[in-house]
């Protein structure tokens, strides 16, 4: 059905009698009948109508616009709720506190002196000898042996008597074993007996443990000379020595003095 309503001018002062508009609408209802239908679109002028007797003025058409969203708007901050009970004013005190007071650590001091070796006997058949150093004495022993006759004995009894008078003095004991040089195990365990035996000694002569150092060399090393020459080739001793002495050496003959010519 073609749209009949009145075509809208496009001038706003032109204005069509009823008439034409009358055949204007008939032409159109019989052509729609005789003809093949053909689809046409109409204009017609609203303000046409207004000029007609008793015609009520159009209300304008709403013009749909686009919703706008406003922009959001955070809420303002609530304010932090005032606490109950009102925090204390701040006091300055009178004077300042006092330092720390650090204590020492609590060491477990022992209350009992640790146990003393076995106090070593004296054998009658046993070879070896005492001879004297520089700074202390010399234990030689049979090869593959740590026994010690009552002679060696008392000269290492003595040797601690004379420590005694030296408290700030040290007993330095160096033992050695003979061996074969493919075994190092069994002289130096064997050297380590024969120091262990006179540390015995001098600690049942009153001498403190921690005064006595055991040095257990086993073999010498090649080259090793003896602060003597009586037993420089014996490998099988042992040397105690006081740590506050040095055995003596053969003192450097004095340097020629220069002349210095006259000024």
């Amino acid at each position: 059905m073609p749209d009949i309503r009145p075509a809208r001018s496009p001038r706003s002062g032109l204005r069509r009698p009823p008439a034409s508009r009358a055949l204007l609408a008939a032409l159109s209802v019989l052509g729609g009948l005789a003809f093949t239908p053909v689809h046409a679109q109409v204009t017609t002028d609203d303000s046409a109508l207004s000029a007609l007797p008793g015609a009520k003025t159009p209300k304008p058409r709403p013009t749909h616009t686009a919703p706008t969203h406003p922009p959001a708007v955070t809420p303002p901050a609530k304010p932090a709720p005032a606490p109950a009970h009102p925090a204390p004013s701040p006091t300055i005190p009178a004077a300042p506190p006092p330092p720390p007071v650090i204590r020492p650590p609590v060491v477990d001091v022992p209350l009992h002196p640790p146990a003393p070796p076995p106090e070593i006997q004296a054998k009658a058949d046993a070879q070896g000898a005492a001879t004297d150093l520089p700074a202390g004495l010399r234990l030689t022993f049979a090869a593959g042996s740590a026994d010690m006759n009552a002679a060696m004995i008392d000269r290492v009894k003595g040797f601690a008597a004379t420590l005694l008078q030296v408290p700030y003095a040290r007993a330095e004991i160096d033992a050695t074993a003979s061996g074969a040089a493919d075994d190092v195990s069994t002289p130096r365990r064997l050297s380590l007996a024969r120091g262990l035996a006179v540390r015995s000694i001098l600690i049942h002569a009153g001498i403190a443990s921690t005064r006595i150092y055991v040095r257990a060399i086993g073999v010498p090393p090649p080259g090793a000379k003896s602060p003597d020459s009586v037993n420089e080739t014996v490998p099988d001793h042992v040397d105690v020595t006081r740590s506050d002495m040095v055995a003596s050496a053969p003192s450097p003959s004095p340097a020629p003095s220069e002349q210095r010519p006259a000024p």
